[in-house]
């Protein structure tokens, strides 16, 4: 009795690796991208709509977020915030 054909086994074997090779080449190319798109060195930009600036946290937070004050004086002006 001559085999022609792969056993059930080796054929599993064989398409785990090629699962396992197709998912490793499709993840390089992937952080590759990913890598290439973020070395743009365009700044980040925020955008805001000027509806939603009626809450005084959410300015407070909008300050922060672009550095206009530091984290101390973010936390101390929340404090009174939430006091009054």
């Amino acid at each position: 009795m001559s085999k022609k054909a792969l056993s059930p086994l080796v054929a599993t074997v064989l398409l785990v690796i090629f699962a396992l090779v197709i998912g490793t080449i499709t993840m390089n190319w992937g952080k590759a991208y990913v890598e290439k798109a973020g070395d743009e060195k365009a700044p980040a930009s925020i955008l805001v709509r000027v509806s939603s600036l009626d809450d005084p946290l959410k300015v407070l937070q909008i300050k922060y977020i672009t550095g206009e004050i530091s984290k101390e004086e973010y936390f101390e002006k929340e404090k009174e915030l939430f006091k009054s």
